[in-house]
């Protein structure tokens, strides 16, 4: 697999991901105290780091890590 492969998949992937993140942030502000929506974001956020981290870019493995903070 080439490298532009590499970084399509990975940024499929990341769309994706960013996207179920946003509906389980708007759920989660509808309704703060449903617990299973708060790890389900914290789920994707890791789903997110993993990504990331699994990556070559020394960039890629940094950025997510803020989202822990969250």
């Amino acid at each position: 697999m080439s490298e532009s492969e590499i970084v399509k998949d990975f940024l499929v992937e990341s769309y994706e991901n960013l996207d179920r993140l946003d509906r389980e942030l708007v759920g989660l502000e509808k309704n703060p105290k449903d617990t299973d929506a708060l790890a389900g974001v914290f789920r994707t956020i890791h789903t997110i780091k993993g990504t990331c981290g699994f990556s070559a870019s020394p960039n890629w493995k940094k950025s997510p890590t803020s989202g822990r903070v969250f």
